[in-house]
Parts: structure tokens; C-alpha cells; sequence
């Protein structure tokens, strides 16, 4: 099964963020607000419309389309 999806031959892609890549401050707020977004551990046992296996099936077809 075949997900990947471009137009033409080559693959786009984002550019490097210099702002991102170079300024520690970035990096230190991103951890810092990191426990803030994370997911609780029982949060698949709440979930009664996705289940873990389409998860999967989500995670693989994302890698595919975004690498």
C-alpha cells in the first residue's frame, strides 16, 4: 500500500528555521511547557472512537507522507 503523496518528482520540503535551530530560548520554552501538553498515561482507555491499532495505522501513513 502505496500512501505517499507528491506532485511531481521531487519531494518539498520546509526549509531549516534558523530562528528554531540556533536560539537556546526556543528549545528551553518547548521543554518547559512540555508537561503542560502531555497526554495522560489512561488516555486510550477514555478513547472509545479511535482504537490503538488505527493509531498505529494514523502513525504509519503520517511518517510515510511527512519523511
Amino acid at each position: 500500500m502505496e500512501l505517499l503523496c507528491t506532485e511531481g518528482d521531487t519531494i518539498k520540503r520546509a526549509y531549516p528555521d534558523r530562528v528554531f535551530l540556533k536560539d537556546d530560548r526556543v528549545l528551553q520554552n518547548l521543554l518547559r511547557v512540555e508537561e503542560h501538553y502531555t497526554v495522560s498515561p489512561g488516555y486510550m482507555q477514555q478513547q472509545e472512537d479511535i482504537k490503538p491499532y488505527m493509531r498505529k495505522i494514523v502513525a504509519q501513513w503520517m511518517l510515510e507522507v511527512c519523511v
